[in-house]
C-alpha cells in the first residue's frame, strides 16, 4: 500500500519527495465543525477517561512486548488518577481498581499523581488478553465515532473508578510463562530468563505450598526445592524455589499490594546462590551491600529510579545531561529523557520543602 493495481512493487519511503497521495500531489486539509463529545459525564460515570501510549510500547504490543528490556519499564496496565479523586474513591497507589464505563470494564493498577487533572483519569491502550487478564482498554470505549474520519471517542469516555479488593495480592518471577486462568487479576510480562507476574486471588488456595510449587515449577524442574516464610498472623507468605543452587523463581503473597523490589527479584532468576544468600530472596530486596536500583527508567542501559535519584541528591547531577554523563541514562534512544527531567524537578521540590 498504496501501490495501484498492477504497479511494479518498489521499496520507497512515503512522502520522501514531499508528495502526497492525492490528485494534485498536495496535502488537503479538511475543515470539520466542532462536535461536543457524546459520552457525557453523569453521577454514575463522573470521570473523564483519556487513553494514550506509554514510552516503550506500541499499539497492542504484538512486537514490543516480546522483549524483556522494554517490558521492564512498565509491566502491567494502570490507571493514573489525581490525589483528590483517589481519596474520593478510596484509592491508594498500588491498589487495584475496576474502571467501568457504560460499555465495559477493566482492572488496572492505581497510580496516584498530580500529572492528571481532577475529574480525569488516563489509561494506556496497549494491553490485550495475551498479557493481562482484564487490561483491555478498548472494552471501555463506546462506539461513538467522528462522522468524517471514523475515529472512535478515545479521549473522552465517561467512567467510574472503584477499588477492586481481592482476598490476596501476589507477585512472582519464574522461568516459564504461568497459567493465569484461575486468578481474579493477572498481568504477565517477559523478564530476563523467564516471566514476571502480578496477580490477585479472590479465594484462599488449598495450600500456599501447592500454589508455589505449581507456579515455580518448569519443564526442566517439575519439583523445585522450596524455601518458605509463612506468617499466618500477618497474612504474609513468601517462597523461593531452587534447582540445586540455582534460583528457579520467587513468590510473594499478602493481603495488601506486595512491597518488593521487582527489578532486583527479576535479576535473581537463574542466579547461583550459596545457602547463606538464599534468605535474601524472601526479604524481597537486596542487602545493604547490593543497593536496589529501583524501577527501570532507562531501558537501554537498565538504569533504575533509585540510581537517578541518588546521583541527583548526592552526586550533584541537576540536569538530564549530567545524569547521562554519570549513568549513561538517556544517552542512547533518548526516550527516557523526559522522565529523568521530571524526576530531577521532583527531587528539587522535595529538597526545597
Amino acid at each position: 500500500w498504496p501501490y495501484p493495481a498492477g504497479a511494479e512493487r518498489q521499496e520507497t519511503r512515503f512522502f520522501a519527495e514531499g508528495h502526497f497521495y492525492t490528485p494534485d500531489r498536495r496535502a488537503n486539509f479538511i475543515a470539520t465543525p466542532y462536535r461536543a463529545p457524546m459520552a457525557g459525564l453523569s453521577a454514575d460515570f463522573p470521570l473523564r477517561m483519556n487513553t494514550g501510549r506509554i514510552r516503550d510500547q506500541w499499539h497492542t504490543m504484538t512486537r514490543t512486548a516480546r522483549t524483556s528490556r522494554l517490558m521492564s519499564h512498565m509491566g502491567e496496565p494502570y490507571v493514573e488518577i489525581h490525589p483528590s479523586d483517589a481519596i474520593r474513591n478510596g484509592l491508594q497507589s498500588a491498589d487495584l481498581a475496576r474502571v467501568q464505563s457504560a460499555h465495559g470494564s477493566a482492572i488496572l493498577r492505581v497510580v496516584v499523581t498530580k500529572r492528571q487533572p481532577e475529574g480525569a483519569v488516563c489509561t494506556a491502550m496497549h494491553w490485550t488478553d495475551q498479557f493481562a487478564s482484564q487490561g483491555r482498554i478498548g472494552a471501555l470505549i463506546e462506539s461513538h465515532r467522528d462522522p468524517v474520519s471514523g475515529q472512535p471517542e478515545l479521549k473522552h469516555s465517561a467512567v467510574r473508578v472503584t477499588r477492586f479488593a481481592p482476598a490476596w495480592y501476589g507477585f512472582a518471577v519464574m522461568t516459564r510463562r504461568p497459567d493465569t486462568s484461575a486468578f481474579a487479576y493477572a498481568a504477565a510480562s517477559p523478564a530476563k530468563g523467564g516471566w514476571r507476574l502480578e496477580f490477585a486471588l479472590s479465594e484462599t488456595p488449598e495450600t500456599w505450598e501447592l500454589l508455589a510449587a505449581e507456579l515455580l515449577s518448569s519443564e526442566t524442574c517439575e519439583a523445585p526445592e522450596l524455601l518458605s516464610y509463612l506468617d499466618n498472623n500477618r497474612g504474609l507468605y513468601r517462597f523461593a524455589a531452587f534447582d540445586g543452587n540455582r534460583c528457579h523463581g520467587v513468590l510473594f503473597i499478602g493481603t495488601e499490594p506486595v512491597a518488593a523490589s521487582r527489578t532486583w527479584a527479576a535479576s535473581q532468576m537463574n542466579a547461583v546462590l550459596a545457602p547463606a544468600d538464599r534468605y535474601r530472596l524472601l526479604a524481597g530486596r537486596p542487602g545493604a551491600d547490593m543497593p536496589d536500583k529501583g524501577a527501570i527508567v532507562c531501558s537501554c542501559f537498565e538504569v533504575g529510579a533509585n540510581e537517578i535519584r541518588d546521583v541527583a541528591a548526592k552526586g550533584g547531577c541537576r540536569t538530564v545531561e549530567a545524569v547521562g554523563m554519570r549513568l549513561n541514562a538517556g544517552t542512547n534512544c533518548g526516550s527516557c529523557r523526559a522522565e529523568i527531567g521530571r524526576m530531577l524537578r521532583e527531587t528539587e521540590v522535595a529538597k526545597a520543602v
